[in-house]
């Protein structure tokens, strides 16, 4: 193999190894949130660092890796749709987002964590035939821009830290 390509195998993992110990503490830690069912995510400011410093395709790695590995090992498999197309509408989302040059990691990843959170209830709202589910949005779309915006902004300190020490591959 590669000495490029075994680098960006073994950043994948890191990545995704760091989104999963996230994951885990999350579930953890039950916050008094005031709606039914919401996290703040944390383990998405990986995929967000995986966006900005290696492209859309490790992220799309790191983001399918930490859906399954994620509902393997913490959520069962009953939320794997809902993570699936929460991350991968969010993931679409901040890709496209970030080809926009006004739009910082903090603009990028608050429109990731509202998208994600629209992937799942639209998704609900459809196995369910319920299209008062999309009512929730009113309250979930402005918590996940906060807590996409507040990933961010980690996300963005982060990312000055590691191109400063220039030790990955620049994208």
């Amino acid at each position: 193999m590669q000495a490029g390509k075994l680098r960006r195998l073994a950043a994948a993992s890191l990545l995704c190894a760091g989104s999963l110990i996230l994951s885990f503490l999350e579930s953890l830690l039950p916050l008094p949130l005031p709606l039914p069912g919401m996290k703040l995510g944390l383990s998405n400011a990986f995929v967000l660092l995986a966006l900005y410093l290696y492209g859309g395709g490790m992220a799309a790695l790191v983001q399918l890796g930490k859906v399954l590995l994620s509902c393997l090992l913490f959520a069962g498999f009953g939320a794997l749709p809902y993570s699936l197309c929460g991350g991968l509408l969010s993931l679409l989302v901040m890709w496209s987002a970030k080809r926009l040059p006004l739009l910082s990691p903090v603009g990028v990843s608050a429109l990731g964590g509202a998208a994600h959170n629209l992937g799942q209830v639209l998704l609900g709202a459809l196995i369910t035939k319920t299209p008062l589910l999309l009512l929730y949005l009113t309250q979930l779309l402005p918590v996940g821009g906060f807590t996409g915006a507040l990933l961010g902004f980690l996300a963005a300190a982060a990312l000055k830290k590691l191109q400063g020490s220039q030790r990955h591959p620049a994208r």
